[in-house]
């Protein structure tokens, strides 16, 4: 094969056009994610084709949004069990919506904020059954479930601290930390939480005023014959540890998932 075709690219070529280093480029074809469309193998040169250039870009799209390489191995060369980069990939999905509509709700002068419909994505978690009324109580005991979570197992950066209450009595519920753990771990604070539809509120403002926002979808819901699976999950994106005591800028997403539709 001629190595000096002009219709293939030199690695230096690459590195300049992509914005990615050789190392890159070579640990890409150490795990299988990529091969030179030519190779010299007494001198090592590689030579890369636009089919070549097409791919990396995908692969640092793919990096970008959040998967490992082994994941994106998986995403390219598994076609049979790819249950765990459809779940991973959905996680990443609800963390970008999260963060979107943080966004969106700092820029939003309304005070009517939206009902949306959402997938609450699977996720394991170090979870502690709580009852109680009291919010500063439960905001320090939240805290206390983090803190007992993470000396034990890493943290899921991925996803949000939040607690599940019942629609019968919001003082009965769980606090939940996500975590990056085996879910058949012989922990019984352990749980593999399903994924689940839901209709959600992203509500900025103080946790005294949960039970309005709890209200507005539970009337929607009974509007729309939606059937709801019993709890809500309150999913903390904005708070003491980000605004210190201005409860006005807590930004929570308020999530009633949805069982089926009556």
């Amino acid at each position: 094969m001629n190595h000096a075709n002009k219709n293939l690219y030199q690695i230096g070529e690459v590195t300049k056009m992509l914005g990615v280093t050789r190392r890159m480029l070579l640990n890409y074809e150490d795990l299988g994610l990529l091969t030179p469309a030519y190779k010299n193998e007494s001198s090592g040169f590689r030579y890369y084709s636009a089919d070549n250039i097409v791919h990396i870009r995908i692969i640092k799209v793919l990096q970008g949004l959040g998967l490992s390489l082994s994941e994106i191995n998986k995403y390219f060369n598994n076609t049979e069990k790819l249950e765990d980069v459809i779940e991973r990939m959905t996680a990443l999905r609800s963390q970008l919506d999260l963060c979107i509509a943080q966004l969106q709700l700092r820029q939003s002068q309304t005070s009517e904020p939206d009902i949306r419909f959402i997938t609450l994505p699977s996720f394991t978690a170090f979870c502690q059954e709580f009852k109680d009324s009291d919010l500063t109580k439960k905001t320090e005991d939240l805290r206390k479930a983090f803190i007992e979570a993470t000396k034990k197992y890493q943290l899921d950066t991925a996803g949000k601290m939040c607690t599940e209450v019942f629609i019968e009595s919001t003082s009965a519920g769980r606090y939940i930390i996500p975590i990056a753990a085996d879910p058949d771990t012989n922990d019984e604070h352990i749980k593999k939480l399903p994924q689940t539809a839901a209709i959600c509120i992203y509500y900025r403002g103080p946790y005294e005023n949960f039970d309005t926002v709890q209200k507005k979808l539970l009337d929607y819901a009974k509007e729309n014959n939606l059937a709801t699976c019993g709890y809500f999950r309150n999913s903390f994106m904005e708070g003491p540890p980000t605004h210190g005591a201005n409860k006005d800028a807590y930004i929570t997403q308020i999530a009633l998932p949805i069982c089926h539709l009556e």
